[in-house]
């Protein structure tokens, strides 16, 4: 049987118009997959995480592990890291304004002890890889003291410098002061005081993080929601 093509009176199909619903319905479709908010919605993220981590990180799937990664949600990042170095997770891709843009509005968002360790190993890598290479890293984003201090409160001074969150924030604020305490512009000095001042203060046993960073970052953030797991099915890994 041919194909049944449209009659005199009913408007020509707009292949465009199709594509773009389509598109919409997609987008519209993952977007409540990432809210995390449902079993349905975990089970979902936690089978695409699993499947991204056998594509592994590069140029077209990087932008699909950032959208999983801001679930903060602790099954979804296992699945999406699995077995890898989080530190190392985007060493394969060069950092771009996307990536540091996207690193720093979480630590903005999340707060002490709320944003997810292997997620926050993830996106403290991609800052130090970044900037430990001073013009590269200025060229792409130009770090404000406001990212420094969203950056910066998750250093703990209870654990050892040797903890690896701590020693990647540690490194990171020596490259930003490093990078910048020469500079003529005033705003890239200002920021490099600013590293160098907290990073004094982790080491400076009279000296509280309070004194160096507004205190209400400081603040641990309370649970917002208690994270919904996987179905048992979904939970399994092969």
């Amino acid at each position: 049987m041919s194909r049944r093509e449209p009659g005199p009176w009913s408007e020509k199909p707009d292949a465009k118009e199709y594509e773009l619903k389509r598109e919409k319905g997609i987008l519209s479709l993952f977007k409540d997959i990432l809210l995390c908010n449902t079993k349905a919605n975990v089970d979902a993220a936690v089978m695409i995480a699993r499947f991204l981590n056998t594509l592994g990180v590069n140029e077209n799937t990087y932008l699909l592990y950032f959208l999983l990664l801001g679930t903060n949600n602790f099954h979804v990042i296992e699945g999406l890291v699995g077995q890898r170095n989080p530190f190392l997770l985007f060493s394969s891709i060069k950092p771009n304004w996307y990536m540091l843009s996207e690193s720093i509005s979480n630590f903005y968002r999340f707060g002490r002890e709320e944003l997810n360790e292997k997620c926050l190993l993830s996106l403290l890598g991609i800052i130090q890889n970044t900037y430990k290479t001073s013009k590269f890293g200025y060229n792409i984003y130009r770090l404000s003291v406001a990212d420094l201090y969203n950056i910066a409160k998750f250093l703990d001074k209870g654990k050892e410098q040797s903890d690896p969150i701590n020693r990647l924030i540690l490194d990171i604020l020596l490259d930003v002061y490093q990078l910048g305490i020469n500079a003529r512009n005033e705003e890239k000095k200002q920021v490099a005081l600013t590293a160098n001042g907290i990073r004094m203060a982790f080491f400076d046993d009279n000296k509280r993080l309070a004194d160096v960073i507004p205190e209400v970052l400081l603040v641990s953030a309370a649970p917002r929601l208690r994270q919904i797991k996987p179905s048992t099915q979904a939970g399994k890994v092969s």
